[in-house]
């Protein structure tokens, strides 16, 4: 067994992250999840969250709105839209479109898919005003 993983955080635009970690913590569409060296194989979508991964004494962080995580031979592929660094985020704003987007929903006339954008939105937003 490996004492180490490959993390590669992938977006359209880059190549985000290519690490040897220890470990990988992720917001899994079913709830958070964790990954050592050694983990069996499998595949995941993932919700708006913070995706974490260690390496000795260090730990880092990145906001990411969702997409696919893959583990396999202690490899971890996360592929999403766009990452956020959250140290970077203005939470004020954030909570801000947190207010702005209950109101919509509060608004919405049973447009479902629209409804289903907003909460998207949302929990995006909530995640960036929880950022520091």
């Amino acid at each position: 067994m490996a004492d180490n993983l490959h993390l590669k955080v992938i977006t359209p635009l880059a190549l985000v992250v290519d690490e040897m970690v220890e470990l990988v913590e992720g917001p899994g569409e079913l709830g958070e999840f964790g990954i050592l060296p050694g983990h069996v194989p499998f595949l995941t979508t993932l919700s708006p969250g913070f995706l974490k991964f260690k390496q000795g004494s260090e730990t880092k962080s990145l906001v990411i709105p969702g997409g696919l995580a893959e583990v396999s031979d202690d490899n971890v592929r996360i592929l999403t839209d766009s990452t956020e660094d959250p140290s970077a985020i203005d939470t004020s704003a954030a909570k801000e479109d947190i207010h702005n987007l209950e109101i919509q929903i509060d608004e919405n006339q049973g447009n479902a898919k629209k409804l289903k954008e907003l909460n998207f939105q949302l929990k995006l937003a909530q995640v960036r005003a929880s950022a520091k």
